[in-house]
């Protein structure tokens, strides 16, 4: 394998569940997030681009998937729906930008840690958090009794507040809150 390779690799392991949360939070439509995230990352293996610094490319990578998103709304059916809503239940068109781009990045930090954690910790985590299973349900798919489960995310919640960022941790918590309590 060559260099540019492993490095796109790295990069599309580092950044494509980010990305994917934000063409989401966009387009309101999860395969068509993954299009068109997975068209940014081609275009940017076929450029063979290389920054010099993730920065540089974490903002061509947002913007890349930002206007693609865009793009997609003004040729659907539904771009005129989809851009009323978007606009509607978000303060100021770029500062909504900015909040789906902090989320994604909170979304991409904590997923490189859950994925991280050790045993079925973090499969746990997922499943509890990301799926919103209860623990009943998680003990019957991963056959661990209630109590192992609920032992096993108190430890994965242990080993993500030690792992994150106080702010980045804050982030998640109040993220999953807003979540749980939005219709």
């Amino acid at each position: 394998m060559s260099v540019v390779v492993l490095d796109f690799k790295q990069l599309y392991l580092d950044f494509y569940a980010g990305l994917c949360y934000f063409a989401f939070k966009i387009l309101g439509d999860q395969e068509e997030a993954k299009d068109i995230v997975e068209d940014v990352f081609l275009k940017v293996l076929h450029r063979k681009a290389t920054a010099s610094e993730e920065e540089n490319i974490r903002a061509y990578l947002y913007m890349a998937v930002k206007n693609s998103c865009l793009n997609r709304i003004k040729t659907s059916a539904k771009a005129k729906e989809r851009q009323w809503h978007y606009n509607a239940n978000l303060p100021g068109e770029e500062h909504a930008y900015v909040d789906e781009m902090i989320q994604a990045e909170v979304l991409r930090e904590v997923m490189k840690v859950i994925d991280k954690l050790p045993g079925h910790s973090g499969e746990i985590i997922k499943m509890s958090y990301f799926e919103g299973l209860k623990n009943d349900e998680i003990a019957a798919i991963l056959e661990l009794s209630v109590q192992t489960v609920k032992n096993l995310k108190s430890k994965g919640l242990d080993g993500l507040k030690r792992c994150l960022r106080p702010d980045v941790f804050a982030l998640f918590v109040l993220l999953y809150n807003l979540k749980m309590t939005s219709p």
